[in-house]
């Protein structure tokens, strides 16, 4: 065979290589686009949902063949009733949500935990009121959210601290009227989420003390969907939660640049931001400890009467393959 003509094969060979290449990665974007349509997220307005912000400001959802909306709503609960109405496929909820919408859904999926903290939740009071330990509340009140992570979190600031018969009246407030309460003193102290204990230090012309206990209450946000959507939804999940891997890999690389954007995209004060941003851990989990915390809330709850006397298997509530798929890509 003479050079010219192994030379036009090796070309023609290159042409037809490269083209079934093409071919195949367009063949396999046709098949992506098949199956995923329009993927709608309900999602909290918190710098706790920053994963999902940061995927969307990045185009990671985009990159995984996803094409997402985020639908913002003011809490966790308000974005698992827009999943539950099926206005949207998934949402973003706390695990205090999680457990108590597991008493009354049999439906609800959890694919995975994307942020913990161990301080979001504080317990304040102001320093005029003299109060500086839990064993100064003895017959004072405390402003609380009733049945939420609020009211678990004194409960068990009180049994860390061996208080459980204080003679404390807890007053039970909505989450927007918990810092104006303890600013005008009508309540001694709150137990309140962030951002409240910041809005409540830049408020307050007197010093705002911290009576809490690190630690006690490892507070996560998790992803939920619901099994029947779950059940049809094919390789969705795992794409979605491919974006969000790399959403945290994106944040714990370049943290300072991850709060300038999430101030921009909440419209809120980067020291706002910064003010919680070191005590978030951000990752991808399904696990023993999250297990574990909705059993110890849940157990709570049945003690305080909030729900029914049948605890719910939580281990049926984790949806752990989209996650399995995640790990072993990882390795």
């Amino acid at each position: 065979m003479s050079l010219i003509r192994r030379s036009y094969v090796a070309v023609l060979l290159c042409l037809v290589i490269t083209g079934a290449a093409i071919w195949g990665v367009n063949q396999h974007n046709v098949q992506r686009n098949i199956e995923v349509t329009e993927v709608k997220i309900a999602v909290s307005l918190t710098p706790l949902a920053s994963p999902f912000l940061i995927a969307e400001q990045l185009g990671l959802f985009e990159k995984q063949g996803l094409n997402v909306s985020l639908f913002p709503c003011a809490s966790s609960m308000a974005c698992t009733q827009l999943m539950l109405n099926r206005d949207v496929e998934y949402a973003t909820a706390s695990d205090s949500v999680v457990m108590f919408q597991s008493f009354k859904q049999s439906v609800l999926a959890l694919l995975v935990s994307f942020v913990e903290s161990d301080n979001d939740l504080k317990l304040l009071a102001l320093s005029p009121s003299n109060i500086s330990e839990v064993s100064q509340l003895e017959d004072k009140r405390v402003g609380v959210v009733k049945g939420s992570a609020s009211e678990f979190y004194f409960d068990s600031v009180l049994i860390a601290n061996n208080h459980k018969a204080l003679d404390v009246e807890k007053v039970y407030l909505q989450p927007h009227e918990l810092v104006p309460a303890l600013l005008s003193f009508r309540v001694d102290a709150i137990s309140a989420w962030e951002p409240m204990g910041y809005k409540a230090d830049l408020q307050s012309t007197s010093t705002v003390k911290n009576l809490g206990t690190l630690g006690i209450y490892q507070h996560s946000f998790n992803l939920l969907s619901t099994t029947p959507y779950l059940e049809f939804a094919g390789q969705e999940p795992a794409y979605l939660l491919k974006a969000l891997d790399e959403a945290v890999e994106w944040i714990n690389a370049y943290p300072d640049e991850a709060s300038r954007l999430i101030a921009k995209r909440l419209n809120i004060p980067l020291n706002q931001v910064k003010w919680s941003w070191e005590d978030y851990v951000f990752r991808l989990s399904l696990g023993n400890s999250l297990l574990s915390n909705l059993q110890l809330q849940a157990r709570w709850a049945q003690a305080e009467g909030l729900v029914g006397d049948e605890q719910p298997d939580f281990r049926e509530l984790l949806f752990t393959q989209p996650y399995q798929q995640i790990v072993a890509l990882r390795d």
